[in-house]
């Protein structure tokens, strides 16, 4: 059993050796890892964090200007909101100008459509001569009125 357990022994040892070969070569591994790593962050600091602050600075200027543009807009808005208003108090004060002078002429057109159909009646009541002659006057259209 002397020689069974020397070879078992054997085999642990050189199982122990492998591992402990296989534990350096991933200890070495993992160190080149950890150095390419810190390259790469490096790398990341210098050429990727200018970039990530052009970013940032734009992002800010976007929003700056997008405030602007809205500020601008409001007051686009209030001038354009004034300017309705002066227009309609224009049209209104324009046509109040324009509707004095049309009242006049109005109210005279009125009067001379009342002084001819005032005409017209005394014409079919026959005028002076019926009178002279005393003739009575009458409408045609008058017989409906009495009932």
């Amino acid at each position: 059993m002397d020689s069974l357990g020397l070879v078992f022994l054997g085999v642990i040892a050189l199982a122990s050796l492998v591992q402990g070969a296989f534990l350096v070569g991933l200890a070495f591994g993992g160190l080149r890892i950890a150095r390419r790593m810190g390259e790469i962050q490096k790398s990341v600091e210098t050429e990727i964090r200018p970039a990530i602050d052009d970013v940032s600075r734009l992002a800010c200027n976007l929003a700056s200007v997008s405030e602007l543009a809205m500020q601008q807009a409001q007051r686009l808005e209030s001038v354009v909101v004034h300017t309705v208003n002066r227009v309609d108090e224009v049209r209104t004060q324009v046509r109040a100008a324009v509707d004095r002078p049309l009242d006049s002429f109005r109210d005279v057109t009125a009067v001379l459509k009342g002084v001819r159909r005032g005409l017209d009646v005394y014409q079919r009541l026959g005028g002076l001569a019926a009178q002279r002659q005393g003739a009575t006057r009458r409408y045609a259209e008058d017989e409906h009125l009495f009932i």
